[in-house]
């Protein structure tokens, strides 16, 4: 998410170079910030769209009424680690310019981010989840589960012992404080062995979102077929080149 207070002072640096014609340095502006993302995020690919005309005008006046943003492959930081986020599309609109373009503010800000099954399966590291006394599970796998349910494969042992074959949780999956998302299991597995009520709890999956401006939220979050759709908006957002 760092990507949105990169674009914002990017595109004016870019694009305000003395270039001679405006549409050639709108296309120019949206190139070179597009790449300077790629490589300072590290993301497989970025676009930078840039919407308005005339551009230089909106340069000379330091305020941009409408920037597009489109990150494939960036990889946001968790409480375990990194997720990799499959794609981001962002929204900025009226982005003001302060202190010679080395900070900006944009009033509001809305997008959507994919992130899909195995990215996720892979941030969660396979930590072996204590369930009762002497019970634990492993997330295999996570997969659709239609009706709005992830089907998350879960691997379990006793007593030190792995069980056969992969026991199928659905959860559904839902936001907790702007920032973490969890995953809540409909029901208890079948290990062949009883498990207190309570062993349900341990199960829940949770990870929380670390890198988010301030001002920027997640908004919502659900299963679909081709993985986790979260969406997230932001107001009066305070964005700076050096905030890393």
């Amino acid at each position: 998410m760092r990507l949105l207070r990169i674009v914002v002072v990017l595109v004016v640096l870019l694009g305000g170079g003395g270039l001679l014609a405006d549409r050639w340095a709108h296309h120019r502006a949206e190139g070179e910030a597009a790449g300077r993302v790629q490589e300072r995020e590290g993301v497989e690919s970025a676009d930078v769209g840039i919407r308005g005309f005339p551009f230089l005008t909106q340069v000379v006046s330091g305020r941009m009424e409408h920037v597009d943003v489109r990150m494939d492959g960036y990889r946001a930081r968790t409480e375990q680690g990194r997720v990799r986020v499959a794609r981001i599309d962002a929204a900025l609109r009226g982005v003001r310019f302060e202190d010679d373009y080395e900070r900006a503010r944009v009033e509001n800000v809305s997008g959507s981010a994919r992130i899909t099954y195995r990215d996720l399966v892979k941030s969660l590291g396979g930590e072996e989840i204590p369930v009762a006394s002497g019970v634990t599970a492993k997330v295999a796998s996570l997969k659709d589960g239609g009706k709005g349910r992830i089907a998350v494969g879960v691997e379990g042992s006793v007593l030190g012992h792995e069980l056969p074959g992969t026991f199928t949780v659905l959860c559904a999956v839902s936001l907790k404080g702007g920032d973490r998302f969890v995953l809540h299991a409909d029901s208890l597995p079948d290990l062949g062995i009883p498990l207190p009520g309570k062993a349900g709890q341990a199960l829940d999956i949770e990870q929380k979102v670390s890198d988010l401006p301030e001002g920027l939220r997640l908004d919502s979050v659900r299963a679909a077929s081709d993985g986790m759709r979260v969406r997230f908006s932001g107001k009066d957002l305070d964005l700076r080149e050096d905030a890393r």
